[in-house]
């Protein structure tokens, strides 16, 4: 089964690409000294995330990276296998909102 990809609109002229199997993602800034969303750690909280969330479901995931509206602001998403997604999505979702206050950088991916 095939899952099409979304798309998050910002405004008439600004947003992203979400692609279809993804269940979570975060805004990455690279690794310069000011940014809000450094590299290594959204990589590390993203790999909490896949550690603490899909795996003890015994869901497979990796991370895919996309482009933003934002030249100085990429999207790094945690996509699972297209049969895993609904099941993923929703425990993704319940992970999200559960640990909103020890997480900055992942959200659901809607």
């Amino acid at each position: 089964m095939r899952i099409p990809h979304r798309y998050h609109k910002i405004d008439g002229w600004r947003g992203y690409r979400i692609p279809g199997t993804a269940v979570a993602g975060a805004s990455d800034t690279g690794t310069w000294s000011d940014s809000p969303c450094p590299s290594p750690e959204v990589k590390a909280e993203i790999r909490r995330f896949q550690r603490e969330c899909l795996r003890p479901a015994g869901i497979k995931s990796r991370q895919r990276f996309g482009g933003t509206s934002n030249v100085c602001c990429g999207k790094r998403w945690v996509c699972v296998a297209s049969e895993d997604w609904a099941r993923a999505y929703e425990l993704a979702n319940a992970w999200i909102e559960a640990h909103g206050r020890d997480t900055q950088f992942l959200h659901p991916a809607n």
